[in-house]
């Protein structure tokens, strides 16, 4: 991508094929990756309200994703149809954070009242109602830590409101951990004691970056055009440690230095000019001028070196002649030729024990990983692969599929046979029975034990591009058809997303051990349509 004077924020998206920036800095509450421990505390936060808990927290470091947690806990308390009041500006204090409350429920404030007594009325009675329609209601502030000793006990007075020893509102509180450290005060001791749920989202493992960045680069429109080296993903997990928010801004400048490289490739230096251009650390100035006893010091050691090398130029010099005085010249000569020698067989051998394929079995094939590239392929494997091919009619394929195989990157090939011929890959460590008799399959065999893995073609009847709440289309309406006539779900079948359907998306990942996104990924779908019937 050529650079031009025009000042253009979506040109490098446009040249990588997206139609969003996927990795925004303001929290991101459409396209939510859901890790397993994230999914798990939004669970057990929407279940606390429901289930009227009172009092909870969420806290955590800087960049973990807190609000987009707590967004997405509104979203799902919207479904239940639970009032919620959302205070973002934590400024808000005491009787005006009080006022904030009321106005973002609806609550109309008759002049005459607008003070602490009438607003702590009108809530009272706001919430009164409510209960009285079977209606639960919850609060939630974010930046809570910034909120004031007085506006903490404020929170506390609001907690209090019961009737029939029921709590009238709940109240989930998301800060930083400055939030526990004024809560464990002894002015806040009441409020502290009446804390019912308390959940900490942790950054991604090392072995969800990929997944993270896979899942966002989808739904901002990749269709595998973007590539990543396995060294990029272990230097970008070396320098943000799986913070989301450190990940969304090395990556957002990764993008736009590939797309100025002209490459879909993102390399791991791209990463390292990022965290480069970032860091604001300031090397210490040192005083560079020298002291008499270090000047001291420095000219002993430059003494101390010559006499050094005046002995070893002595010493080496008395012990070359002694060795001329008593070997021959064809001596020295059989001595040069027989180190080369040695070092000759050394590389021979190397490259035999290189060279050396396992034997494969039927349509097995080594693993891809004990192939090298710039060796000569074994015939049999190269057959097995062919006849693999050439059962789907794309032996034409051949040589592109052995080389995906040695690299262990289908990325491109995958999308070229898709978009050619409209079958997909699919990569898989576990089969169902019904697969193996329905396909033809190629497998190799893992060096780390004995799982193998699985290739196969198919024709997809759906392919899913977006998935998030309430997006709306035909091979959604599609999906929910086949995952209840599968048994996976029974809500309504209306095109829609929900969290349901996305929950028992991961259903059928747990089930068939697939990476747990959410997402319904090609290998979720294949799973899901070829299911062993009992």
């Amino acid at each position: 991508m050529t650079a031009s004077g025009i000042s253009n924020p979506q040109k490098h998206l446009t040249f990588l094929g997206l139609s969003r920036n996927p990795f925004p800095l303001a929290p991101d509450n459409t396209d939510f990756y859901i890790s397993q421990h994230n999914d798990m505390v939004i669970e057990t936060l929407t279940q606390g309200i429901l289930s009227r808990k009172g009092f909870m927290l969420l806290t955590g470091e800087i960049g973990l994703g807190k609000t987009t947690l707590s967004r997405r806990v509104i979203q799902l308390l919207d479904e239940q149809h639970i009032e919620t009041a959302l205070i973002l500006q934590s400024f808000y204090q005491e009787e005006n954070l009080l006022r904030a409350i009321n106005n973002d429920f609806g609550i109309p404030i008759p002049e005459n009242e607008d003070n602490f007594s009438g607003l702590m009325t009108s809530l009272n009675n706001f919430l009164l109602e409510k209960n009285q329609n079977g209606i639960n209601c919850a609060i939630i502030i974010d930046d809570a830590q910034n909120l004031s000793i007085k506006s903490l006990e404020l929170i506390r007075m609001i907690s209090s409101l019961e009737a029939d020893r029921e709590k009238l509102v709940q109240i989930l509180l998301v800060g930083q951990p400055e939030l526990m450290n004024k809560l464990n005060s002894y002015d806040l001791r009441q409020l502290k004691s009446r804390v019912t749920i308390n959940q900490k989202p942790l950054a991604l493992k090392k072995t969800e970056i990929g997944k993270y960045i896979q899942f966002k680069l989808n739904m901002a429109g990749d269709r595998g055009k973007i590539i990543f080296k396995k060294n990029t993903l272990q230097k970008l997990y070396q320098l943000t440690e799986g913070n989301l928010r450190k990940i969304n801004i090395f990556m957002d400048k990764a993008l736009g230095y590939a797309a100025m490289d002209n490459s879909f490739v993102i390399k791991a230096k791209y990463i390292k000019k990022a965290n480069k251009e970032l860091s604001f650390d300031f090397p210490e100035y040192k005083d560079s001028r020298l002291t008499p006893g270090l000047v001291f010091f420095l000219l002993l050691l430059i003494v101390i070196g010559i006499g050094a090398g005046i002995t070893v130029y002595f010493y080496t010099f008395e012990r070359h002649n002694a060795i001329t005085a008593n070997t021959t010249p064809q001596a020295i000569l059989d001595e040069q030729t027989s180190s080369k020698i040695i070092q000759q067989e050394k590389i021979t051998s190397t490259l035999s024990k290189e060279a050396t394929p396992l034997m494969p079995q039927m349509r097995s094939i080594t693993s891809p990983n004990q192939l090298n590239p710039q060796l000569t392929i074994n015939h049999q494997e190269n057959q097995a692969i062919k006849d693999f091919l050439f059962a789907y009619g794309l032996h034409s394929f051949s040589k592109q599929f052995h080389q995906a195989l040695n690299h262990k990157d289908f990325t491109n090939i995958s999308a070229v046979i898709l978009k050619q011929t409209g079958y997909q890959l699919i990569i898989m460590s576990f089969l169902p029975n019904l697969a193996r008799e329905k396909f033809d399959i190629l497998s190799s065999s893992n060096d780390n034990g004995p799982k193998k893995r699985y290739y196969l073609f198919w024709k997809p009847k759906i392919t899913i591009k977006k998935f998030y709440i309430d997006y709306q289309g035909k091979e959604i309406h599609t999906l929910q058809e086949n995952m209840r006539d599968n048994y996976f779900y029974n809500s309504a079948v209306n095109g829609i997303v929900g969290q349901k359907i996305i929950k028992r998306v991961k259903d059928i990942q747990r089930l068939y051990n697939l990476p747990i996104t959410g997402f319904p990924d090609p290998e979720t779908i294949f799973l899901l349509m070829n299911k062993d019937k009992e």
